[in-house]
């Protein structure tokens, strides 16, 4: 697995937990450090899930080592935008644009973000909590 000490040596600030690191910052570096071949090599990304808590939108990234064969999740909250890990990992892209389109989240150095599901002159994000749907077509839905 992964040698915490020298983790947190290179960002002190994070939270080191068994299963998951917590960043209170942007992600990027930390998933940057933790894909490169000099450390642990988590070589694939298989997954970005967000949570929306209202007051922000937890994103966890979930990498794997093929090398050492184990998973871990990287979590960090946003509240509008945050750095895009397209350069790392290309999986990420289609991820990306999901959560841009149903949470609003930004992804800075994405230059092909779009909506994926929703219309591109849908409004708003629909899995916000704070989303409020003022589609009349929806009314029975009541």
């Amino acid at each position: 697995m992964i040698n915490i000490d020298l983790l947190k040596e290179y960002f002190p600030d994070i939270t080191v937990n068994d299963d998951y690191i917590f960043v209170e910052h942007d992600a990027f570096d930390v998933i940057s450090f933790l894909k490169s071949k000099n450390y642990v090599d988590f070589d694939v990304l298989t997954q970005i899930i967000a949570t929306d808590y209202v007051d922000f939108v937890q994103l966890s990234y979930r990498l794997y080592s093929t090398v050492s064969n184990d998973f871990l999740n990287v979590i960090t909250n946003v509240q509008n935008e945050t750095s895009s890990i397209v350069k790392l990992y290309k999986s990420a892209h289609f991820d990306e644009c999901e959560i841009y389109d149903l949470f609003g989240i930004n992804f800075i150095g994405n230059d092909n973000i779009h909506r994926l599901y929703m219309p591109e002159s849908w409004v708003g994000h629909p899995l916000l909590k704070s989303y409020v749907q003022n589609d009349e077509r929806l009314v029975w839905n009541d």
